[in-house]
């Protein structure tokens, strides 16, 4: 029972590793362009 338990838990944590990983390259690309959109609006 515990070697199924690992057997599913192992690919579903990496899953979500490399979709936070992902998204939080993601989130923090769009959160810096709007950072530069909104600090500097006349160089646009």
């Amino acid at each position: 029972m515990t070697l199924d338990t690992a057997k599913v838990v192992q690919p579903t944590h990496q899953f979500l590793v490399s979709y936070l990983f992902e998204h939080r390259i993601l989130l923090t690309l769009k959160y810096t362009s709007h950072a530069y959109i909104v600090r500097h609006p006349l160089k646009i």
